[in-house]
């Protein structure tokens, strides 16, 4: 047996010559033995001495085996207990073995390799669950490392995920403010226009050189200007209104009772800006009956999400492509299908579209989440499914089907 010289074994039998015999038979293998002629001073010598094995005989004075096992169990139960009883002791063995004892050798023991196997396998035991416990314990904490891991990058998702969703709303509030201002600017224009006619009719008229004509005139000016006025204070408006509520929706997760038709049309006025000018078209067909009681700012992530990915990854360097968005009712489920005749992805790209964190703009500004917000949001916060199908060369895809959610309950 290898490094039998570090292992120490106590020997308790009131017995001497099964004591010796046992004794020189160990020892002859190397191993370091410890002998007690009963019970308490065995324990003493445990105490003591810290063996690695304990033989113990059932039948002793003034503290029996079953005692001895009871009181080494409950101060170490990893230490092997071999107990070595008489062939009438069976029943004492058994019950030694249901209170925790290794192994058992009838004795008088008549072959020296049954003792020798006993140590062996015991030793061997031992060691396999020492190596078990250190596996468990390591196992432990790499559990507890990996969770810690975990929690500080589903930390660091949301942070970046949150920072996304703000960034996208400050390129919202720019791109709105900038289109604000071209109907804003011409009525101010109109209205200046508009005040200084006004005066100079108003002059004309205390001046008593007021003329028909110039009353017409004044008349078509003023009917004009208030026209175009009018117009570009109602653009105004509608653009106001519409990112106001998308900007609300995209801020907070509350719930709403809401027309998808209407709402997918707002999302879609205030992203205008950013594919205006790129002579890109979006196409959309959705039923104008649809009405949910769900989580508009989902619809305005998810749709601003897909809409982007095409415009910065789908539509690089391609010119007058194509958006089709179709949203349908199918029984009590709604079915939203969005498409794009762009670069399409490659296998790699749409194994790995819905991963935390890749992007094929590393470094150039893409934070890799877009796509895995829009998973977790159809999946987790609408309780639908998304299938994802692209060939490089052939567009994207997206089939999300989840379920119509009309009332609360």
């Amino acid at each position: 047996m290898d490094e039998t010289t570090e292992k120490k074994i106590l020997v308790i039998d009131d017995e001497v010559y099964i004591r010796d015999s046992v004794t020189g038979f160990l020892e002859d293998f190397g191993f370091e033995v410890i002998e007690a002629e009963n019970g308490r001073i065995g324990m003493e010598l445990f105490v003591n001495e810290q063996p690695d094995l304990i033989l113990c005989d059932l039948r002793m004075p003034e503290m029996d085996g079953l005692e001895v096992l009871a009181h080494v169990t409950k101060a170490n139960e990893d230490i092997p207990i071999i107990i070595v009883s008489g062939a009438g002791n069976i029943a004492d063995t058994v019950e030694a073995l249901r209170l925790g004892a290794w192994d058992y050798i009838i004795k008088p023991i008549q072959n020296m390799n049954v003792l020798f196997h006993a140590v062996n396998k015991a030793f061997e035991r031992k060691r396999l669950i020492e190596e078990k416990t250190r596996y468990q314990n390591d196992l432990e904490l790499a559990n507890k490392e990996l969770k810690i891991s975990l929690e500080t990058l589903e930390l660091t998702r949301d942070q970046l995920v949150q920072s996304e969703k703000m960034a996208a709303l400050g390129e919202l509030v720019a791109g709105v403010a900038h289109e604000i201002n071209t109907p804003v600017g011409i009525g101010v224009t109109a209205a200046s226009f508009l005040d200084t006619k006004t005066r100079e009719f108003h002059g004309m008229y205390k001046a008593g050189e007021l003329k028909r004509s110039e009353l017409e005139n004044y008349l078509t000016i003023v009917e004009e200007v208030s026209n175009s006025i009018l117009i570009n204070m109602e653009r105004a408006a509608e653009l106001i209104s519409s990112f106001k509520q998308v900007a609300v929706d995209q801020s907070c997760e509350n719930r709403r009772r809401f027309n998808l038709k209407e709402y997918v049309d707002e999302i879609l006025l205030s992203l205008r800006p950013r594919y205006k000018k790129t002579g890109h078209v979006i196409q959309v067909s959705c039923e104008p009956d649809i009405v949910l009681n769900s989580f508009p700012g989902v619809f305005s992530q998810i749709l601003s999400n897909l809409i982007m990915n095409s415009l910065i990854h789908g539509f690089k360097d391609l010119e007058n492509r194509t958006i089709d968005v179709e949203i349908t009712r199918k029984e009590e489920r709604v079915v939203f299908v969005y498409r794009d005749n762009g670069r399409g992805m490659d296998q790699e790209q749409k194994e790995k579209a819905f991963d935390p964190f890749f992007t094929t703009m590393r470094g150039r500004g893409g934070t890799g989440l877009g796509m895995s917000v829009v998973f977790n949001l159809v999946t987790q916060t609408l309780k639908g499914k998304i299938d994802l199908e692209s060939k490089v060369g052939d567009g994207v895809t997206l089939t999300m089907i989840f379920p119509l959610q009309e009332d609360d309950n």
